[in-house]
């Protein structure tokens, strides 16, 4: 059976690709009285899934996974509700209707409100999502312009609100290159406190710093991006090959450790020392 090693090359982060070809996300930029059309295009490819799957052991099917109620069994998707729950194993049923008032009017805007020195930004509060704001059409270029280089000259990044998925979220606007960056933020109260631990008096010679400083100093600026990838899928990916290649059949050995000739052989030889005894 012929496959194919699947392989996960790793290029260099390049500043100047072209974005993904589909906007993830139409609106305006607002600062000011200025609103922008914009477009948001994702910034970071989502890594594939390992594709891995549960199987019973006895047969090789694969598991599935059913709405399953404990007192009625299969339950079909019509007939699934969602409850909050208020006390162990008592639930308020919450309508579809009801749950869609919940969520935060989407004006497709995007607020900035605030903004702080780059410096002052916590890096603990990225919350993983980063978009590439364009100009949404060509007459949003020169405002847009306007925008990107007021952020750029002030040394600041903004911080504001935007509704995606329903939520409200908190996002960073900062100027790279002539767009835009947003960085969706987690809420500053849910940043632990930090692990110093019981560090100690600790007393830091230079003497023992200096040699770690030329290390630094020395490393090479060109960062050798594919040796960093997670090689995981593509070592999965050999194994499953080496398992799906055909092996040879193993020759069954005698008493004496060695292999015992085939059934053609074993005859063949017979006949031979027939002939001879005649």
């Amino acid at each position: 059976m012929a496959t194919s090693v699947m392989t996960l090359p790793m290029p260099a982060p390049q500043s100047h690709a072209a974005p993904a070809s589909r906007a993830s996300w139409c609106g305006q930029l607002r600062l000011g009285d200025l609103c922008v059309p914009v477009k948001a295009y994702a910034a970071i490819a989502t890594p594939p899934d390992t594709p891995l799957r549960q199987l019973h052991s006895a047969c090789g099917r694969r598991i599935e996974y059913r709405k399953w109620c404990p007192k009625h069994g299969a339950v079909p998707p019509e007939e699934i509700v969602k409850g909050y729950p208020y006390q162990p194993n008592q639930y308020v049923r919450l309508s579809a209707d009801e749950l869609e008032k919940l969520q935060s009017e989407d004006d497709k805007t995007i607020r900035l409100r605030h903004f702080l020195d780059s410096s002052m930004v916590d890096l603990a509060l990225f919350a993983g999502r980063s978009l590439s704001l364009l100009p949404a059409n060509p007459a949003a270029q020169q405002p847009f312009a306007v925008v990107q280089q007021a952020i750029r000259q002030s040394n600041r990044w903004g911080i504001g609100l935007v509704v995606f998925s329903g939520k409200r979220q908190i996002i960073l606007v900062r100027p790279e290159d002539s767009i835009l960056m947003l960085h969706t933020m987690h809420h500053p109260s849910l940043r632990r406190a930090l692990a110093n631990g019981d560090m100690g008096n600790h007393r830091v010679l230079a003497k023992d710093v200096r040699p770690l400083l030329r290390i630094i100093e020395s490393a090479d600026e060109t960062i050798p991006w594919d040796d960093l990838h997670d090689n995981t899928d593509q070592r999965l990916a050999e194994l499953v090959q080496t398992k799906l290649r055909p092996t040879r059949p193993r020759r069954a050995k005698g008493s004496n450790g060695k292999p015992q000739p085939t059934a053609a052989r074993a005859g063949s030889g017979t006949t031979r020392r027939r002939r001879k005894a005649a």
